[in-house]
């Protein structure tokens, strides 16, 4: 239930950040908003307010404004007309304005959902500035029932003083002499008692090395905080880093999802659903890191020149200003359809082989 409402709250933040966008872009150069949804399909709320129709709709998979101008009118025979008015009577650089408005958004929420990681979790500068904190100490934070740590009587909140002659390790060097060692002598600190543990490892009647059956946490870490300034600018540059990573990462998933194979690049709505799961379960910080790798995405991958996203309408847009003349009435709009129907086919694929990988175990 808490990782639902996380996933909602994470999507209908995204889609109200882009619409709300285009709807300022569109009245602050004169254009009028019929309508601003947000939601899909059957209207369950509506309210007009200052000539706009608000409306939330049955389902939360995105939105729209609806803007004059933007289709094609019917005459009184039924033939097809050129749009006046409204968008279409607009500058090109008016159009892309109001096009470009819920790309910046998402981008620009991201920007402050990784500054609010880094105030409130300094350890993630690691990810997005690639600062590594000073640690000190090794203490056991879990121990997996049936493991061999369990067996040998290890306990949460166990300080590793020793492990094998190197005194006072910290996570790395207790990793590597679990990894590389023939046997496990450790001295640990438990309240104000000191525990000696000694074991072959691996242990006798094993073949292999298995896994000791714990998890480490420092026991002190060096504070990384910065202040507000310094926090968004440093999200600010990571965003800006991520963007061509992103496009190249798309370029690949998109690639492996139509032979079929499912990418660690892009996600679908099961695979996303599963890490808010598990960033729901670690804390707020990687809920809201999260969150703005979601909305960076968006941003993004709206910015495709695929017709139907606002990359593809900033497109045709633009053709039309260069050729000087538009397509003809309701061509462009069939341009849009097509790209539309490709995104959703990919969205099915990409949720098809994500259905398929987990059946598979």
């Amino acid at each position: 239930m808490l990782t639902a409402l996380v996933f909602l709250i994470i999507l209908l933040s995204a889609v109200l950040a882009h619409e709300l966008a285009h709807y300022l872009n569109a009245r602050s150069v004169g254009l009028p908003v019929r309508a601003f949804s947000v939601g899909m399909g059957p209207v369950l709320f509506r309210h007009t307010w200052r000539g706009t129709e608000w409306r939330f709709s049955l389902f939360p998979i995105g939105g729209y404004v609806d803007l004059p101008g933007m289709a094609p009118t019917v005459d009184a025979d039924g033939n097809l007309q050129h749009p006046t008015g409204g968008m279409a009577e607009k500058p090109l650089t008016q159009k892309l304005w109001v096009l470009l408005g819920g790309v910046i958004a998402n981008f620009l929420l991201g920007v402050v959902l990784i500054t609010a990681v880094i105030l409130i979790a300094p350890g993630y500068r690691q990810i997005t500035s690639n600062v590594t904190p000073t640690e000190e100490g090794a203490v056991i934070a879990d121990v997996i029932p049936g493991s061999a740590a369990a067996g040998a009587g290890l306990q949460v909140d166990d300080q590793i003083i020793a492990i094998n002659g190197h005194k006072d390790p910290d996570r790395e060097r207790v990793i590597r002499e679990i990894r590389g060692a023939d046997r496990l002598e450790l001295s640990l600190l438990r309240g104000d008692a000191r525990v000696e543990i000694a074991l072959p490892w691996p242990p006798e009647g094993s073949e292999e090395r298995p896994l000791l059956g714990v998890q480490l946490r420092p026991l002190s870490i060096e504070d990384l905080g910065v202040g507000v300034g310094q926090a968004s600018g440093e999200a600010l540059w990571f965003s800006i880093r991520l963007l061509p990573e992103a496009v190249q990462g798309f370029a690949r998933g998109f690639a492996a999802t139509l032979v079929g194979r499912q990418s660690e690049e892009v996600a679908g709505p099961v695979r996303i659903v599963s890490l808010v799961n598990q960033a729901t379960r670690i804390g707020v910080a990687p809920v809201l890191l999260l969150a703005a790798v979601i909305n960076l995405s968006l941003a993004i991958f709206n910015l495709l020149p695929i017709p139907g996203l606002d990359g593809g309408r900033m497109l045709l847009a633009t053709v039309v200003s260069l050729r000087g003349r538009p397509f003809r009435p309701g061509q462009e709009e069939k341009f849009h359809f097509l790209g539309i129907m490709l995104v959703l086919a990919l969205i099915a694929l990409i949720t098809f082989n994500e259905i398929s990988d987990l059946i598979r175990g």
